[in-house]
């Protein structure tokens, strides 16, 4: 099943934006487990020193994300606005 999750940062020193990820999984917290991936791929920095997040740590912590919102589907083309959210495909 695919998953759009909004996410934002507890934390943006950097100015990291919001962000949109699409996520297949059995559930959603196994999609939400695989956005953890694909948000750390694109913001590589916050994996190095000073962040230090890890796929399971992405999700919570002083310098993680949180889920603004989710959704059943595949949404990024109709429910997100690249404008607002960077979409992380």
């Amino acid at each position: 099943m695919k998953f759009t999750i909004i996410g934002d940062w507890y934390s943006v020193p950097d100015l990291a934006s919001s962000f949109a990820v699409v996520a297949d999984g059995k559930d959603f917290e196994e999609a939400k487990a695989n956005a953890a991936h694909a948000v750390l791929e694109a913001y590589p920095h916050r994996a190095e020193e000073g962040y230090e997040e890890t796929p399971e740590t992405l999700w919570g912590g002083d310098n993680g994300a949180y889920v603004v919102a989710a959704f059943f589907g595949d949404l990024s083309v109709h429910a997100v606005s690249t404008d607002d959210f960077v979409l992380i495909t």
